[in-house]
């Protein structure tokens, strides 16, 4: 346990600097200690600009130890460097219990930064009891997308109370779209809500 905990450590370290020699110097010592921590090596490659190989770590797995975390780790890179209908394809027959949180917000964000509208109102229906991260996704797709009454009246309609994130996303989307009238009803949710 103490040595997949340094080695996940180390991994975070070369993501964030990020060192593609070191990246790659650690996955080779992990498999010499037969220690495979396959979302942080994903993560690592991806920060270092390296898909073909975090797309191998995960093509390595045989298909029973490709767990959701690693699809979410590889649909979050794929999204990242925006190749988002690869990020979706990863999750393609897969149940929606077998879907959570985490999966969830990356595919939804995945949408929003590819302007696919169509699939991530398929996806957000999916999700029994969206979460506020759920929500603030689909603003953004909808905002990006000029439509911005509907982005409002998701957020009226939400079961989450909404915080600062959703109203910046709504209100970006005001203002991209000229749409002074819903930035002032925003501006009255916030001050209802406290938002500062």
């Amino acid at each position: 346990m103490r040595v997949r905990r340094r080695c996940a450590a180390l991994l975070r370290r070369a993501a964030s600097l990020p060192s593609l020699p070191l990246a790659a110097a650690l996955h080779a010592s992990s498999l010499r200690r037969g220690v495979i921590l396959v979302p942080s090596l994903i993560h690592a490659y991806s920060s270092c600009g390296d898909l073909a190989s975090a797309r191998n770590v995960f093509d390595e797995l045989p298909c029973q130890e490709r767990t959701l975390s690693a699809r979410t780790a590889l649909a979050s890179a794929f999204s990242a460097h925006g190749r988002c209908a690869e990020a979706l394809d990863l999750f393609a027959g897969l149940d929606d219990e077998e879907m959570d949180g985490q999966a969830v917000t990356v595919l939804l964000a995945a949408c929003a930064r590819a302007g696919m509208v169509e699939e991530g109102r398929r996806v957000f229906a999916r999700v029994r009891r969206p979460a506020l991260q759920h929500y603030t996704c689909m603003v953004e797709m909808l905002g990006r997308a000029g439509e911005v009454e509907e982005a409002e009246r998701m957020v009226a309609r939400m079961e989450a109370r909404p915080d600062r994130v959703i109203c910046a996303a709504l209100l970006t989307a005001c203002r991209v779209h000229g749409r002074v009238d819903v930035a002032e009803r925003v501006a009255g949710l916030m001050r209802r809500y406290g938002i500062a």
